[in-house]
This record gives C-alpha cells, structure tokens and sequence, in this order.
C-alpha cells in the first residue's frame, strides 16, 4: 500500500513494485487511508511523512492500532530526530529521498521477510471479510480489530 500524494513519486513507486512482482495498491483518497487499509489488507504500507493536510507521524500511530503491516517511512525529510520519531511512533523502517531504487526494494523485501511469519499464514483463517488470527487471539474486521481475551494458541510446526 503506497500513502503519498506526490503523483510522481506514487507512480514510480507503483511501477517499481509492479516490476518486482508486488500487487500494489495505491492511496489516491487521502481523507479515508485508515478506512482504506483496513479494507485492502496490505502486507506493508509505503508511508510519506510530510501528506497534505495530515500528518504522517499521526498516520502510522493510527495505522499501527488498525492493521498490523510494517510501515516504512518514505520521505523527503532527512532529520535525525524524524527518523528517530518515526521508528519510535511504529515505523519499521526510515528511507529519505531520493532514493537509491535497488536499496529501497532491498529494504522492503528486507522487511516483509522479517513481518511475514509462516506460522501466521496457518492460524489465520479469513471468510466473508473476517480474519481470525488464532495465535495472536485477534478477530479483524473492517470495523476494527478486536482482542479476544483467553482465545491466543501456540502452533507448532514439525
């Protein structure tokens, strides 16, 4: 999922994915992202800091507490204290503009290895738009994401 609202940047993001073999699904209605990743399921979300009208820092706390996808920060900003803020606020990752393109897809598959444990592929269970995560006890629909207490099993592969 691409968050950025400069139409340059979003399309070379959206045609470098694509050629790497990524589905991409890309923010064009900044007033709903929230809404938007909750319905899309993304396995990572490619995040700007500085969107218009909003704030990407306030973004990633409330992406953070609707789907669990790592967020990378790709930004123009190049402050210490922005990529310490980010990271802090969720961000699994920081990457400034311009970018290197081969660096960038290395940190992203860098970070989907890392978020995409095999194990959460077989607890999960999705139908008629709700995700049962048996080993994290969590129900997710597009409403939201629920605990449910005394429902968290270990799994356990051979």
């Amino acid at each position: 999922m691409i968050v950025e609202d400069d139409s340059a940047i979003r399309e070379e993001l959206v045609l470098l994915l694509e050629n790497e073999g990524y589905q991409v699904f890309m923010v064009t209605n900044f007033a709903t992202i929230t809404d938007q990743a909750i319905r899309e399921h993304p396995d990572l979300i490619l995040l700007d800091i500085g969107l218009l009208g909003q704030d990407g820092f306030a973004l990633c706390a409330a992406l953070r507490k609707a789907v669990s996808a790592p967020v990378i920060f790709v930004t123009s900003r190049d402050s210490g204290l922005d990529e310490m803020r980010a990271l802090s606020l969720g961000g699994d990752d920081y990457i400034t503009k311009p970018y290197s393109v081969p660096v960038l897809m290395a940190r992203i598959r860098a970070v989907l290895r890392r978020s995409i444990d095999t194990s959460e592929h077989l607890d999960t269970m999705e139908a008629a738009g709700v995700r049962l995560s048996l080993t994290k006890g969590t129900l997710h629909r597009r409403e939201g994401l629920w605990s449910l207490p005394g429902m968290r099993c270990r799994l356990w592969s051979v």
